[in-house]
């Protein structure tokens, strides 16, 4: 009778876990696995408009939107939208983490101020810079008296969004970064100012390997996230001018809601995963060389 009691509590013990995970994997299954495979499923097929599917292509759907120069275009400016936005949101906000990580009468209120971007909703920030970039009347101009046309110039359209992008992510970077500069042991720095380690040789030898985990962490979410951005750019340009900010996300958009061809956005789908499939892969290849886990 022990034994039996004794095997139950066993059994119930390794269940347990499960039990406890199973409503987060039957969400998953749901909204994230299932839609997934559907439209992998459907990237082979011709799609009416309403997702039915009608006939059987096999990779020709790919093959026509690699040929596609808007779909390569699109592919181009996500990959220069990500460059400029995650590498520059990280160096910024490590920076503020910096100055602000020592604790003073009146931390509060720039640690605050820095960290306000992260609250600010993409909506918003794209209407508040609409009315900031306008060629004749915006604060911008105004104010460095440049006649800069922000939104509709081909060669700075997309870092004018670029620029709004990472004023949003610095501040989310700064919380994080400042919280593990703040969990530094103050033994490790006085150590390190005896040893003569001042200014950039504390920031590359000590500071940074310290708090590579959570480098690493910013970066590794922050890749995708660029790479799907299609809020800034529908907002304030619809893709233009002449394709200059068409995102993969806003061309797969454009093919569902505008011209109603499911058949090549289930194909765009799979690649722009698959683009950021491998760029996630090559960031964890960093974490093998340049973080340090204590």
């Amino acid at each position: 009778m022990r034994r039996a009691l004794n095997l139950n509590t066993n059994l119930r013990h390794k269940i347990e876990p499960y039990l406890w995970l199973a409503p987060s994997f039957v969400l998953f299954g749901l909204f994230t696995f299932y839609p997934f495979f559907i439209t992998l499923y459907k990237s082979f097929f011709i799609v009416d408009q309403l997702g039915a599917v009608r006939k059987f292509v096999g990779i020709d759907n790919y093959l026509h939107i690699l040929q596609d120069r808007d779909f390569i275009q699109a592919i181009v400016n996500t990959l220069y939208f990500a460059l400029l936005t995650v590498p520059a949101s990280k160096v910024i906000g490590l920076l503020l983490a910096i100055l602000a990580y020592r604790k003073r009468k009146f931390s509060i209120i720039y640690e605050t101020s820095f960290a306000i971007p992260m609250t600010i909703a993409s909506s918003t920030a794209a209407m508040i810079f609409q009315l900031l970039y306008v060629p004749t009347l915006g604060f911008i101009n105004g104010i460095t008296g440049l006649n800069t046309r922000w939104l509709t110039d081909p060669k700075i359209a997309m870092f004018a969004i670029a620029f709004i992008q990472i004023w949003l992510s610095s501040g989310y970077a700064f919380v994080f970064l400042l919280s593990a500069i703040r969990n530094i042991p103050v033994s490790v720095l006085e150590s390190a100012a005896i040893d003569g380690a001042t200014g950039w040789k504390k920031i590359t030898r000590i500071i940074l390997p310290l708090i590579s985990p959570t480098m690493f962490y910013l970066i590794i979410m922050d890749i995708p996230f660029s790479l799907m951005m299609v809020s800034l750019n529908n907002i304030l340009t619809q893709g233009g001018p002449n394709n200059a900010t068409m995102t993969l996300m806003l061309y797969i958009y454009n093919q569902i809601a505008l011209v109603g061809n499911n058949t090549y956005a289930n194909a765009a789908t799979m690649v722009t995963f698959i683009l950021t499939l491998i760029f996630i892969l090559l960031g964890f290849t960093f974490e093998k060389k340049g973080v340090h886990y204590q």
